[in-house]
């Protein structure tokens, strides 16, 4: 049963603006530690940070919630299986919610050009 789907798309220009403007202040309000390590070993690190900012909006709109007190930037990590595939793991409130609303699993699926990069999550009872 589908509980939620979210969809996101984010200018990667946007985000380039937002890392010279703000630059760590940034990726550590919105990123954890393994995903700054991800998108800086990437040729174009704003391309992977844009897509990351993605999923996680798209996650948050899946729930219903937006970005709340519910749940924030750092509550929803991006990661890879060891063939590639992304995947979301809940950590702190995100692991709440997810307990709260018997969410059994949540699919995403992201993609990006040069100018844009988009995410689609989909959470599963």
């Amino acid at each position: 049963m589908i509980l939620g789907i979210g969809i996101d798309i984010i200018e990667v220009k946007r985000v380039e603006k937002l890392l010279e403007k703000r630059g760590e202040s940034f990726l550590n309000r919105v990123f954890l530690p393994e995903e700054i390590e991800y998108c800086r070993e990437k040729s174009y690190p704003a391309q992977h940070y844009a897509a990351r900012l993605a999923v996680k909006e798209a996650v948050m709109k899946a729930f219903g919630e937006g970005w709340t007190e519910k749940i924030g930037w750092k509550d929803i990590m991006v990661t890879r299986t060891h063939k590639g595939q992304p995947g979301v793991e809940l950590l702190d409130k995100g692991k709440k919610l997810r307990e709260e609303r018997g969410v059994g699993e949540i699919l995403i699926s992201l993609s990006h050009a040069d100018n844009y990069s988009v995410a689609q999550a989909i959470i599963i009872k």
